[in-house]
């Protein structure tokens, strides 16, 4: 009986050692709001993020929504690029204008360590920008050929 026990763990111990970790495709949404008070004008410099998308909706602030997918990378190092700011914007007023831009502008491709190699993970992210139906945008601006250039808002005049 102890022999058969002892084969067990030891076979149980080789599984460990010898079968990858497989990680399954991590999903996760970061949200942040930006006060527009009495803005006019608003510049968007949306830098990695493949098709940025805009919605025009009825709130007064600008939400910036993104949504991340990496396969083949652990919950806690998705949640550790969070923390460190990968899907975060920043925001700077001059004036009557508000300049949006991504806050890690040169983004690393995620990698993870498993049994000594170094896997390259793949990662999706998907931003959309919800606009207050005040200001207005050129669709033209938000192309797949005008993806790394700066998109401007700018307030209705009534």
């Amino acid at each position: 009986m102890r022999k058969n026990i002892l084969i067990w763990i030891g076979f149980i111990v080789w599984c460990k050692l010898n079968i990858p970790s497989a990680y399954a495709q991590m999903e996760r949404t970061v949200y942040q709001i930006f006060a527009v008070d009495s803005v006019e004008t608003v510049i968007l410099e949306l830098v990695n993020f493949v098709y940025p998308e805009v919605h025009s909706w009825a709130g007064t602030s600008i939400l910036t929504e993104v949504h991340v997918q990496v396969w083949d990378a652990s919950p806690e190092r998705v949640d550790a690029l969070i923390r460190q700011g990968r899907y975060a914007f920043e925001s700077e007023r001059q004036g009557n204008t508000l300049r949006i831009r991504t806050k890690v502008r040169r983004r690393e491709p995620i990698a993870m360590f498993r049994e000594g190699k170094k896997k390259v993970c793949l990662e999706q992210t998907i931003v959309k920008v919800f606009v207050p139906d005040f200001y207005e945008f050129n669709p033209a601006e938000w192309q797949p050929d005008q993806v790394e250039k700066p998109k401007t808002l700018r307030r209705k005049t009534p």
